[in-house]
C-alpha cells in the first residue's frame, strides 16, 4: 500500500517541478523580450517608427510587428489588453482623460518630436484681420477639437470655462466668444479643401503635410506645452524593461534628430519635445 501511494505523490511532485521550471522559463523569456508589437493609430508621426525606430530595433535583434488601428482609443485598448506593447500618437492631456474614464494606468515612456497644428487662411494674411462673425473650420475629432480651441484661446479669440478637462475641450465648453465666431466642425481631412470658403481653418500638422500645404503658409503654429507633446505610451509595469529603454533611447538619439532635420518628408514639420 505504501508503494502504491508513493506513485501519485511522485507524479504530483514531478508536475509541480515542471510547472515551476516552466514559469521560471517564461519569466526569463519575458525579461529578455525580443518581439515588440507596436500599435499605430492614424498619424503622420508613424513615419518615425517606420523609418527609424523599427529598423534600428531590428539591428539590435528585436522582431518588430506594426499593427494599424482606426482610432487612438482602439490602440489604447489593445495596449491595455496586452495585444500590443506600445503606441506613440497621443499627448498627456488625452491620456489623463483616457486613464480616468477607463480606470487604467497607461504611462508615458518618452516625449517624441511632434507636428504642431496651425491656423491657415486663404482670405486673410494675418491674425489681426479677425472680425465679428467670421467663420473658422476646426477638426471634429475630440483630441484635435480640444487643441484647436486651446489655440484660439491663446489668440484671445475665445475663452474656455475654468476647470474643464483640456484634453477633451469642445464647443460646449466656450465661456466667451468675443467675435461671435461661427464654427464649422468637420473631418480634419476636409479642412484643406474648405479653406477658400472659410475665413480661417485650424488643421493638424499631419493633415497639412498629407495635403501638401506648405509649412510656411501657417499664420500661427500651435505652441506645444509638455502636456500636448506626443509620447510613447506603455503599461506602467513595462516602464523600466530593457526593450522600453532601448525605444526611449532611440527616440532621443542623434539619429532621430538627423532624420527630423534632414529627411525630405519630415524636414520643417516636426518640433523637438520640451517635456
Amino acid at each position: 500500500m505504501k508503494k502504491l501511494l508513493s506513485i501519485p505523490i511522485v507524479i504530483i511532485l514531478g508536475f509541480l517541478s515542471f510547472a515551476c521550471d516552466h514559469k521560471s522559463d517564461n519569466q526569463t523569456n519575458h525579461s529578455e523580450k525580443k518581439e515588440i508589437v507596436v500599435g499605430l493609430p492614424p498619424s503622420m508621426h508613424n513615419i518615425m517608427m517606420e523609418r527609424v525606430i523599427k529598423p534600428e530595433l531590428e539591428k539590435m535583434g528585436y522582431k518588430v510587428k506594426l499593427v494599424n488601428f482606426s482610432s487612438l482609443r482602439d490602440a489604447n485598448s489593445a495596449l491595455v489588453e496586452g495585444y500590443t506593447d506600445l503606441n506613440a500618437a497621443q499627448h498627456q492631456a488625452y491620456l489623463d482623460v483616457y486613464n480616468k474614464e477607463t480606470n487604467n494606468n497607461l504611462v508615458s515612456l518618452v516625449h517624441i518630436p511632434s507636428i504642431p497644428a496651425a491656423l491657415y487662411s486663404k482670405k486673410h494674411h494675418s491674425i489681426n484681420e479677425i472680425a465679428k462673425g467670421q467663420t473658422i473650420a476646426i477638426p471634429n475629432d475630440p483630441s484635435n477639437t480640444a487643441r484647436a480651441l486651446l489655440m484660439l484661446q491663446k489668440l484671445n479669440w475665445i475663452s474656455l470655462k475654468p476647470g474643464i478637462e483640456l484634453g477633451t475641450a469642445n464647443l460646449t465648453d466656450l465661456a466667451e466668444n468675443q467675435y461671435n465666431l461661427q464654427f464649422k466642425s468637420v473631418l480634419s481631412e476636409l479642412i484643406p479643401r474648405m479653406l477658400s470658403e472659410m475665413d480661417y481653418g485650424i488643421m493638424p500638422g499631419g493633415v497639412a503635410w498629407l495635403s501638401k500645404v506648405p509649412a510656411s503658409d501657417a499664420l500661427v503654429q500651435e505652441q506645444l506645452t509638455p502636456d500636448l507633446e506626443l509620447m510613447v505610451v506603455v503599461k506602467k509595469e513595462d516602464l523600466n524593461k530593457q526593450w522600453a529603454k532601448d525605444i526611449k533611447n532611440l527616440y532621443q538619439s542623434d539619429l532621430m534628430k538627423k532624420f527630423i532635420n534632414n529627411d525630405p518628408d519630415a524636414k520643417g514639420r516636426f518640433i523637438w519635445p520640451r517635456g
